[in-house]
């Protein structure tokens, strides 16, 4: 894609221009190029017939044998670069975009420089809050989102299911000392391990047996171990009193 004999057209020789992308989708090489409609050298060229462009990207992208980030140009950004072909004028290069009236984010302008954000033109962003009160924050175009606020909490939202699935363990640490689920109702699958107390606040079922490895109380202090019936007066059927 570089020509042999490029370094004819350094200096004095290199061919600048500028130009707005028509064509981001068909490039058929999927390395990212554009069609770019230049303005004073391809004015009277259709779309079909245009070059493409290919388009300089930060050495940390990498860009190596299908590594790499992928290029998010898009159909009416004003671009420069110059020719790698020089006077030919076939082999454009995209040096970098020039934004215009316009293009500013809404997102940005609260905490103008600040606030940088990425948006795709679907509605996926990010946001990443240099201001005091700053904050990181990637959003789903649907609603879910999560979000790291300035003082360390870590807010998760969506829209529907939140579904975590591991081939390990999952081990959950909690120093602050209260951990709270509000749900209509939970579903547990598989056998449970509480080490400590378990404090019920209203009707308990149990479709099953039920193993006691100790004692059983009750808040007026019966006890499973410790109690006994008195045959009711009178009874010939083994019927009891209360347990005393």
């Amino acid at each position: 894609m570089i020509p042999k004999n490029f370094v004819e057209f350094y200096g004095d020789q290199t061919r600048w221009f500028v130009g707005t992308v028509v064509n981001v989708a068909d490039d058929p090489l999927y390395i990212g190029r554009v069609k770019v409609k230049i303005h004073g050298v391809y004015d009277e060229i259709e779309e079909e017939d245009l070059p493409w462009a290919q388009i300089v990207v930060p050495v940390t992208s990498g860009i190596h044998e299908g590594v790499g980030q992928n290029l998010g140009m898009l159909v009416g950004t004003q671009v420069f670069g110059m020719f790698l072909d020089g006077p030919t004028s076939q082999l454009p290069l995209v040096m970098g975009a020039i934004p215009k009236m316009g293009d500013a984010n809404d997102k940005t302008l609260e905490n103008y420089p600040l606030n940088k954000v990425y948006e795709t033109e679907t509605g996926h962003y990010k946001e990443y809050d240099d201001s005091p009160d700053g904050r990181v924050r990637e959003e789903h175009r649907s609603g879910t989102f999560y979000e790291m606020q300035n003082d360390g909490t870590l807010h998760i939202h969506t829209t529907k299911d939140l579904n975590i699935v591991t081939t390990g363990n999952v081990n959950v640490t909690v120093n602050g000392g209260q951990t709270t689920i509000d749900s209509q109702d939970i579903t547990m699958t598989g056998n449970a391990l509480i080490e400590g107390s378990l404090v019920v606040n209203g009707d308990t079922r149990v479709d099953g047996g039920v193993s006691v490895g100790n004692d059983v109380k009750t808040d007026s202090g019966i006890s499973l171990n410790d109690h006994k019936h008195k045959i009711k007066t009178g009874s010939s059927k083994g019927i009891t009193d209360k347990p005393v």
